[in-house]
């Protein structure tokens, strides 16, 4: 059983930790999506929302990960979640498949 001087500590070392996380998540990324020249941006709600580092089917290798912003990347996890559910394709599928889905969002923009 813990004393009140040690829970005491324990409450103050959560409640830095829990300082620390929150400030780590509001700062910027500093990067910018790769379709749109968008970068973070904070909702109403005081939501950050991050241009990804790594998006659905390039986890595994970060570097060659295309950078997108909330909206890209949640329209290509949609798109990759339908194309690769179990995730079986090969990079080099993938890849094909996200050149296929930038010329889709590049015809959208080109029309709007």
């Amino acid at each position: 059983m813990l004393d009140s001087e040690t829970t005491a500590k324990i409450l103050s070392l959560k409640r830095q930790i829990d300082a620390l996380y929150k400030e780590a998540k509001a700062r910027p990324s500093g990067l910018c999506c790769d379709i749109c020249g968008g970068g973070d941006f904070k909702a109403k709600t005081g939501t950050v929302f991050k241009v990804k580092h790594a998006v659905h089917g390039y986890v595994h290798r970060s570097s060659q990960s295309p950078r997108l912003c909330y909206r890209h990347a949640g329209g290509w996890a949609q798109s990759h979640g339908w194309y690769d559910p179990f995730n079986t394709k090969s990079d080099q599928e993938i890849d094909l498949h996200f050149a296929e889905y930038l010329a889709k969002q590049l015809m959208k923009a080109e029309h709007v």
